[in-house]
This record gives C-alpha cells, structure tokens and sequence, in this order.
C-alpha cells in the first residue's frame, strides 16, 4: 500500500503550471518569514487555508492535523520562555513569561504552519512528473532532480510499508494499544527488522530497476508532454510578486515585526 498526497480534482489551481505553483509556495514561504507577529502571520495562514479549500485538499490536511496542532503549541509554549520583553505576564523564581515573548510564540508557531501548509498543498495539486518536469525546466540538474522527486515518491512508500506491516503483525496478535507508554513503545520493537528488511528489498529492487531500464541520473530527460503558461499562470505570479513587494515594503517600514 502507498500513501500519495496528490488529489485528482478538476480545481484552478491543479490547472496550473507546475512552475507557477513551485514559485508561489516559496512567495508564501518568504511572506512567512517577513513577518513575525502573529496578526500579520493569521493573514498569510488564512489565505494558504483558501487555497488549501479552493483546491480541495482539505483530505490531505485532515491527516497532517496532528502534527499542525504540535507545532502550533510547542512553538507558542517554548519559544515565551527564551524571548525577552518588558510586559510581564508571570513569573516564578528566574522564569518570567512576557508577553512580547508570547507574541512571538504564537507567531512562529503560524510561521511553521504555514510553510508546512503550504507544502502539502504543492504536493496535493502537483503530480510528481510535473514537479520533475518544472525542475529540470528551471535549470536544476537532472541529478538533483530525480534525487528531489524520487524521496517524495519514497517516503509515501516507506509510510505505506509501515501500515502493511503493523495490520500484518495485529492479525497475528501484536495488540499496540494496552498496556503502559513503555509498553506501547516495546511493542513496535517486533516491527523494526521486518521495516528494515523490506526497506532493504525495495531499495535493491529499485537499483535493479533502474539500472535494467538503463538509467543514467546525469542524462537530459525528455518528457512525452510539455506544459505552457497561460494567463492564468501569469496572473497567479503577479500577485505573488505584488504580494512579496508589499510586505517587503512594509517589513522595511516596521510592520509585521
């Protein structure tokens, strides 16, 4: 079983160029980053959210939830309490909790959200042809960018392997969910070599692929279909350079900070 984040839906953003989609989500990327207060932060988190709803990709955030919701509060829990200010909020002996340093919590804790927001959306509306396609189209190595594609293609399979093995494993008894924290933690140890064998298997199994196919990572690769820019795609761009320019502008001014 396979685990792929990419959703076949008939959407204007999966109509896009996968060139124009890469460059967008590093603007949001570099928005997220000019910014650290959180109302300038909820801006640019709300308008990842639209897009994540008009491309409807809400499936693949549902199951990246868990681990928004971790970000979220480590960052907003951790960080009050290594940032200075000068309005206190609590003390107790040397720890002292501003809220200047809370502020800035919240803010990084949107920061990461959405960078990882808007990831899963690229992977959600992007097939992995195209992304390799765009890369290489960009001037990246051929090298670099079957090496980019072929983790993403890995990583939902590892995660595949995973579930396989831990549904084969309760059917033969393994129960994950009684006992203690530590025993819950001992009872994945059975799932390790078996991981680590499979993961082995495949990786051979796709070297000899590879190598039968006559592959050469260095090689100029052609693709049967060429994407094309349209107005659309140039529309969508503009607005991200308007959109970088003027938080740029503002950053420099003071806001957002």
């Amino acid at each position: 079983m396979t685990i792929s984040l990419y959703l076949d839906h008939d959407t204007w953003m999966h109509r896009l160029d996968a060139r124009t989609k890469i460059l967008s989500v590093l603007a949001l990327c570099i928005l997220a980053l000019l910014y650290s207060h959180p109302f300038y932060l909820a801006a640019v988190w709300g308008l990842v959210f639209l897009g994540v709803v008009s491309a409807k990709a809400l499936a693949n955030m549902k199951k990246i939830s868990i681990l928004l919701v971790l970000l979220f509060l480590y960052s907003a829990i951790l960080w009050p309490f290594f940032v200075e200010g000068h309005t206190h909020i609590f003390q107790w002996g040397s720890i002292l909790i501003t809220s200047e340093g809370l502020t800035f919590g919240l803010g990084m804790g949107l920061r990461l959200n959405v960078m990882v927001m808007s990831g899963i959306l690229l992977l959600s509306t992007t097939r992995l042809e195209d992304f390799a396609r765009s890369l290489q189209r960009f001037g990246i190595p051929p090298s670099m960018g079957f090496a980019v594609t072929l983790a993403f293609r890995w990583v939902p399979t590892l995660l595949g392997s995973i579930s396989m093995i831990v549904q084969a494993q309760r059917s033969r008894g393994l129960d994950l969910s009684v006992g203690s924290f530590v025993d819950k933690i001992r009872g994945y140890a059975p799932l390790v070599v078996p991981l680590i064998g499979h993961t082995i298997r495949q990786t051979m199994l796709l070297a000899m692929a590879l190598e039968s196919k006559g592959f050469r990572p260095s090689r100029r690769r052609h693709s049967y279909s060429q994407s094309h820019m349209t107005g659309l795609d140039y529309g969508v761009l503009f607005v991200a350079v308007v959109c970088v320019g003027v938080s740029w502008r503002l950053r420099v001014m003071g806001y957002g900070v």
